[in-house]
């Protein structure tokens, strides 16, 4: 059984939990790597894939790149 299943936000839910572990992984390389998005899951891609356009579309601002000023 994974840690998840015992927080009260999850106890409810009879599903495959995430392991926090590799959450925690996933979300770190994520910022690391200077994503905009973090997708750990398949229920997050999911999520994400039903959005029209992603962040891209919603927020273009934060994904195009910044040109440094002099």
């Amino acid at each position: 059984m994974s840690l998840a299943a015992t927080t009260d936000m999850v106890r409810a839910i009879d599903a495959p939990k995430s392991d926090p572990t590799d959450i925690a992984r996933i979300a770190v390389d994520g910022i690391a790597t200077g994503a905009y998005e973090i997708l750990a899951d398949d229920a997050s891609r999911q999520a994400q894939a039903a959005l029209a356009g992603g962040v891209s579309l919603l927020y273009p601002r934060a994904v195009t790149p910044r040109h440094s000023r002099h």
